[in-house]
């Protein structure tokens, strides 16, 4: 009988998380060898997109150390289209909320965090589109960064 739970349960959890992904349609990382994110050094992500019609939600996702204590991050988040057209905005990310509480959920010696900078975006056309994101941290140097990420999911 435990054996049929035990199996139950890997079946549910393996039809939770493939459901769970089907939104998603573009996933990638940057990985800091030094745990600091320079200032200058520009992340640039290659999408390609098939699907002009539906509308898309556009994370940047963080994986920092825990020791990571600041409130908010500034970046800037420039989208180049197959036609050329650029569409840039700056986003403050928070990474703390008011009361305090840190928005990432840390495992071991690594914190992640994804935040919602485009709420249903539109590609405009299909093709390959450049996503570039921009450190626009006060100083040269952010320490505690392990991985900057993009990810892009089907809006519901």
């Amino acid at each position: 009988m435990v054996n049929l739970k035990y199996y139950l349960f890997l079946f549910v959890l393996l039809i939770m998380s493939f459901g769970c992904n089907q939104s998603k349609v573009f996933e990638e990382y940057k990985k800091f060898d030094n745990l600091s994110w320079h200032r200058f050094n520009y992340l640039e992500f290659e999408v390609t997109v098939e699907d002009s019609e539906n509308e898309f939600d556009v994370y940047i996702s963080l994986r920092h150390l825990p020791e990571f204590q600041y409130k908010q991050l500034p970046i800037n988040l420039t989208i180049y289209s197959p036609s050329g057209e650029m569409r840039t905005a700056d986003h403050l990310l928070e990474l703390i909320d008011d009361e305090g509480n840190r928005l990432s959920k840390c495992v071991g010696d690594f914190c992640d965090v994804s935040i919602l900078v485009r709420k249903d975006f539109k590609f405009t056309e299909p093709g390959i589109y450049n996503f570039r994101i921009e450190n626009k941290w006060k100083k040269v140097n952010l320490p505690g960064i392990m991985e900057v990420g993009l990810l892009i999911k089907k809006s519901e």
